[in-house]
């Protein structure tokens, strides 16, 4: 329990499949006033769709754990935990959220302390936070608590208005063709989807513990059934070596239903044999193409990328997305944290 000098706050677990409407609807409030204070252009879920999300056991990571900070008798703050299942199994990603009416109260460093038995129960050493915006509240918060910056990040947005198509009219290089699906990758390329998804393990990862998934066709299958299950779509757009048949790039979008205008722009990544040839940016203009012609109400498409991977910031500067904010990834050893 933290107390300031006008409240008593209290944390305590919170299980969001039990929790009633208002408690949600307090969440939400909570959850997008703190995003909104860090990035007041962009556009909020729809407290139906955040419900649904809040209430799934798992994220695509791995199990979830909650709490919540309670000030007479309201939800004032909260942090979700996630325990990732496959890699990084010595990490808790952890995500503080306090509005800023309510910080400098401790309410946030109580919230993080909260976690710190589970994490060690569960065998984790360090204790990681993702997407912290660089010189706001959050980073100092971090950086007081004994956090140090392992990785940047840029943040970029394409809004589909004020981009010229004519900057996705990339052809395929010769000797490649393009090929897309949405949902199950085709029996006769999920192998090799597989093992051009790999690839991404080379991106830069700057300081950071954490680690890509080694992909294979079982884990391609179980994470499409994840994103089935969650009713995300997923569209997946490759370039095909004609004398190999090997995927040789490949690029991911998610379409979300709570988030109709929005595209999410994710993994991009081309085998080593294969770089400078132009495949990354040519993938990504057919997946605008595709995506802007079979979903017109898509208004927005964002993405972040590795602060140093000045090539495919590149690429994106290219189809038409501007860089917005930056932001870290922050990362402590559990046993030298300052709470």
């Amino acid at each position: 329990m933290k107390a300031d000098s006008t409240m008593r706050t209290e944390t305590t677990p919170f299980d969001p499949v039990r929790a009633t409407d208002s408690e949600i609807a307090e969440c939400y409030e909570v959850s997008t006033t703190t995003f909104s204070a860090d990035y007041p252009d962009k556009p909020l879920p729809t407290c139906e769709f955040y419900a649904e999300q809040l209430r799934l056991p798992t994220s695509l990571l791995g199990p979830q754990r909650l709490w919540v900070a309670r000030a007479e008798g309201r939800i004032v703050g909260m942090v979700t935990m996630i325990l990732p299942d496959r890699e990084n199994l010595q990490l808790t990603i952890t995500d503080v959220r306090v509005p800023p009416g309510r910080r400098r109260q401790g309410i946030g460093t109580a919230l993080l302390r909260a976690t710190l038995p589970e994490a060690r129960a569960a065998g984790r050493s360090l204790v990681t936070g993702q997407g912290v915006k660089t010189g706001g509240d959050g980073e100092k918060w971090a950086r007081a608590l004994g956090f140090g910056k392992v990785q940047e990040f840029v943040l970029q947005g394409l809004v589909v208005a004020d981009v010229d198509p004519a900057l996705w009219k990339v052809p395929a290089p010769e000797g490649f063709r393009v090929e897309r699906w949405t949902g199950a990758a085709p029996e006769s390329l999920v192998a090799a989807y597989a093992t051009a998804r790999t690839a991404i393990m080379d991106a830069p990862t700057a300081e950071s513990s954490l680690r890509f998934p080694d992909w294979t066709v079982e884990r391609v299958r179980q994470h499409e059934a994840d994103l089935r299950e969650r009713g995300d779509e997923q569209w997946i757009v490759v370039a095909v070596h004609e004398d190999t048949g090997a995927v040789a790039g490949l690029t991911e979008m998610l379409t979300i239903p709570g988030r109709p205008g929005i595209g999410i722009q994710q993994d991009t990544s081309v085998l080593p044999g294969f770089r400078g040839r132009g495949l990354g940016r040519s993938v990504k203009a057919a997946m605008m193409r595709w995506l802007t012609y079979e979903r017109t109400g898509i208004q927005r498409v964002v993405t972040n990328t590795a602060a140093d991977n000045v090539h495919m910031i590149r690429v994106n500067h290219q189809i038409g997305y501007v860089t917005d904010y930056t932001v870290a990834d922050v990362e402590a050893e559990l046993s030298t944290l300052r709470l």
